[in-house]
Protein backbone atom coordinates (compact mmCIF):
# COMPACT_ATOMS: atom_id res chain seq x y z
CA UNK A 1 0.00 0.00 0.00
CA UNK A 2 1.16 3.36 -0.74
CA UNK A 3 0.73 4.30 3.27
CA UNK A 4 3.41 1.78 4.25
CA UNK A 5 5.84 2.58 1.30
CA UNK A 6 4.93 6.55 2.66
CA UNK A 7 5.65 5.88 6.05
CA UNK A 8 9.05 3.61 5.16
CA UNK A 9 10.20 6.29 3.32
CA UNK A 10 9.93 8.87 5.87
CA UNK A 11 11.33 6.51 8.59
CA UNK A 12 14.32 5.92 5.84
CA UNK A 13 14.73 9.83 5.90
CA UNK A 14 14.77 9.81 9.82
CA UNK A 15 17.57 7.22 10.57
CA UNK A 16 19.56 8.88 7.52
CA UNK A 17 19.60 12.39 9.32
CA UNK A 18 20.54 10.85 12.88
CA UNK A 19 23.32 9.20 11.05
CA UNK A 20 24.11 12.65 9.15
CA UNK A 21 24.02 13.72 12.45
CA UNK A 22 26.04 11.24 14.55
CA UNK A 23 28.49 11.85 11.81
CA UNK A 24 28.88 15.69 12.03
CA UNK A 25 29.55 15.21 15.65
CA UNK A 26 32.02 12.65 15.30
CA UNK A 27 33.86 15.01 13.19
CA UNK A 28 33.82 17.62 15.74
CA UNK A 29 35.35 15.35 18.34
CA UNK A 30 38.70 14.94 15.73
CA UNK A 31 41.63 16.24 17.90
CA UNK A 32 43.95 17.80 15.65
CA UNK A 33 47.54 18.54 16.18
CA UNK A 34 49.44 22.28 17.41
CA UNK A 35 50.90 23.04 13.77
CA UNK A 36 49.59 25.25 10.71
CA UNK A 37 49.11 21.47 9.20
CA UNK A 38 46.58 20.57 12.01
CA UNK A 39 45.12 23.81 11.95
CA UNK A 40 44.05 23.21 8.73
CA UNK A 41 42.60 19.59 8.87
CA UNK A 42 40.88 21.01 12.21
CA UNK A 43 39.25 24.03 10.02
CA UNK A 44 38.58 21.28 6.84
CA UNK A 45 37.09 18.81 9.52
CA UNK A 46 34.68 21.55 11.28
CA UNK A 47 33.14 22.65 7.68
CA UNK A 48 32.55 18.82 6.83
CA UNK A 49 30.48 18.82 9.91
CA UNK A 50 28.95 21.67 9.15
CA UNK A 51 27.91 20.54 5.62
CA UNK A 52 26.68 17.45 7.11
CA UNK A 53 24.74 19.24 9.57
CA UNK A 54 23.02 20.76 6.57
CA UNK A 55 22.76 17.33 4.92
CA UNK A 56 21.16 15.96 8.17
CA UNK A 57 18.17 19.41 7.86
CA UNK A 58 17.71 18.63 4.51
CA UNK A 59 17.26 14.74 5.72
CA UNK A 60 14.72 15.72 8.13
CA UNK A 61 12.63 18.55 6.08
CA UNK A 62 12.01 15.41 3.38
CA UNK A 63 10.93 12.94 6.33
CA UNK A 64 8.28 15.81 7.33
CA UNK A 65 7.44 16.09 3.86
CA UNK A 66 7.02 12.10 3.88
CA UNK A 67 4.66 12.76 7.00
CA UNK A 68 2.44 15.25 5.95
CA UNK A 69 2.11 13.22 2.68
CA UNK A 70 1.25 9.86 4.42
CA UNK A 71 -1.43 12.28 6.48
CA UNK A 72 -3.09 13.39 3.62
CA UNK A 73 -3.15 9.92 1.80
CA UNK A 74 -4.33 8.29 4.89
CA UNK A 75 -7.67 10.65 5.40
CA UNK A 76 -7.98 9.81 1.15
CA UNK A 77 -6.58 13.26 -0.10
CA UNK A 78 -4.26 13.97 -2.94
CA UNK A 79 -1.47 16.18 -3.33
CA UNK A 80 -1.50 17.73 -6.77
CA UNK A 81 1.80 19.69 -7.49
Amino acid sequence: MITDELARNRDQWLRRADRLRTLAQECRGIDSWDSPAGELLDDRVRSCAESIDLLAACADELAEAYELHLQVVSVGGRIQL
